[in-house]
């Protein structure tokens, strides 16, 4: 489950419990989530809808104090194992959702999808990968988000993790950059953990 949260003041009070309405066992509801505005992701990454473990994204939209179930998002071409879901990201009408056990460049190699919101429509936009990208890199094991910036860990990548960053150009995304660590080393594991704001990149290790 998710539990949403406002405050008045500096008093803080639950307004909401958010589950899967089909939700069942072992599908890691809650593993993930992110929020922009009045709406809501909720990742999924253990959900069998493709496939064992191939994962999902549940929208919720607030009107008032009520959140109800706007769109559950999954992946085209999703299989079992993907753990769609595993990270997520919303800013406004564009939500990324990782997939770090994608294997399209390789066993676990990873992925990263982009929808956008059309009225309540959520459609596919984009699938994202490393332009390096190789088996056990666990792309998308992290997600952020800004306006028209992505940011996805790969925290396996070259054995020390990196970060890569993508722009959006009207409908198209790009490979801006690849982000590491000047004195990484084995095992590092940066990228394990990402944040964006604006022009600013926080990369955990």
């Amino acid at each position: 489950s998710a539990y949403v949260f406002t405050r008045s003041g500096s008093t803080w009070s639950r307004q909401a419990k958010l589950t899967a309405n089909d939700g069942s066992d072992s599908d890691w509801f809650g593993h993930s989530v992110a929020i922009s505005g009045d709406t809501a992701l909720v990742g999924a990454y253990g959900d069998d809808d493709k496939g064992d473990n191939s994962g999902s994204v549940y929208v919720f939209t607030r009107n008032g104090t009520t959140w109800i179930r706007q769109a559950k998002l999954t992946a085209a071409d999703g299989a079992a194992g993907d753990c769609f879901g595993c990270s997520v990201a919303l800013s406004g009408d564009i939500a990324l959702v990782g997939a770090y056990a994608d294997d399209d460049k390789g066993s676990v190699s990873g992925s990263a999808y982009v929808f956008t919101r059309s009225d309540t429509n959520w459609v596919r936009q984009a699938k994202l990968t490393a332009s390096d990208g190789a088996s056990y890199n666990y792309f998308g094991r992290s997600v952020a988000l800004s306006d028209d910036t992505a940011l996805v860990g790969a925290y396996a990548n070259d054995s020390k993790g990196s970060a890569y960053v993508f722009t959006r150009d009207g409908s198209a995304w790009t490979q801006q950059t690849k982000l590491i660590a000047d004195d990484g080393a084995y095992n590092d594991y940066f990228g394990y953990s990402v944040a964006l704001s604006g022009d600013i990149a926080l990369v955990g290790a």
